[in-house]
């Protein structure tokens, strides 16, 4: 069996790079172990989050992950895709995108993990589509930030195009490599710093920060959210200030009032006087 899965690895690293030349990518990631891997592309897990914070900075990860069980079925170790040179030079070309690789491995699953920073999540094309070469990240796919003394906002409105993943040809070869990536897992997930409104994610933490979209490979997945917070002290001390104003407004009313309800008083009295003197 470890002979079957040696040549399966060795095939499809010399025809998956005749036919995918596209140079497809998948932020600079997916495309290459695809191509790389393409025969076990049916048990790969792919979970991409994008953790938000507060002053529109961002954590980008991806963690890529094959099932220890289906690999130990095909004959393939671990060992063997550690040191594999494609995997190398794969990890090569992520870091060099400014992405940090590590590896990862639990009970289920090995791989391995990229890590990026992101100053500015306005900035980074958030495109989960495969690109053909030339071709450039949709604009509206992009996550918006918005902040101001009242509020602070994140947006997404994105369809990501998964439909380059699947090979036009009406080869045999093509039919069952469309079959195996459609049955990839592929996850995209944003973490918010505080509770999302409308969205239309498959899944939704209790706490309501966490969304998760199953993407279907092949497909157009559209990616829909919203979550706005204002800060709650703003607006306290708006409202302090408003009821001080208010107060003060008030208070000089009935003091001026005061005032000449006294001076209309003294006024009568004086000419009262004035009345009894001439008598």
């Amino acid at each position: 069996m470890k002979n079957v899965g040696a040549i399966l690895i060795a095939r499809t690293s010399k025809k998956g790079k005749i036919k995918m030349k596209k140079a497809v990518q998948i932020i600079s990631i997916i495309a290459i172990l695809a191509v790389t891997l393409i025969t076990l592309t049916g048990c790969m897990n792919i979970n991409y989050e994008v953790k938000l914070n507060n002053d529109g900075s961002a954590e980008i990860s991806y963690l890529m992950g094959y099932d220890k069980q289906f690999l130990k079925d095909m004959g393939i170790s671990t060992d063997t895709l550690k040191n594999d040179e494609t995997m190398g030079e794969a990890k090569a070309s992520i870091e060099s995108e400014g992405y940090t690789t590590e590896a990862y491995e639990d009970d289920n699953t090995y791989g391995f993990r990229a890590t990026k920073s992101v100053e500015n999540i306005e900035d980074f094309d958030i495109e989960l589509g495969l690109l053909t070469e030339g071709e450039q990240a949709d604009e509206n796919n992009k996550i918006k930030y918005e902040k101001n003394l009242l509020n602070t906002k994140f947006a997404q409105d994105a369809k990501l195009d998964l439909t380059n993943m699947l090979e036009e040809s009406t080869e045999e070869t093509s039919a069952m490599l469309n079959t195996m990536i459609k049955k990839m897992k592929m996850v995209y997930k944003i973490t918010l710093p505080f509770k999302a409104g409308n969205n239309n994610a498959t899944t939704v933490s209790k706490d309501g920060k966490t969304l998760e979209w199953v993407l279907m490979p092949g497909e157009i997945n559209e990616v829909k959210f919203e979550a706005a917070k204002s800060p709650v002290i703003i607006y306290a001390i708006m409202v302090i200030v408003i009821a001080g104003i208010a107060v003060a407004i008030v208070l000089i009313i009935n003091k001026n009032k005061n005032k000449s309800v006294v001076a209309e008083t003294e006024n009568k009295e004086e000419i009262k006087q004035d009345e009894t003197n001439h008598m």
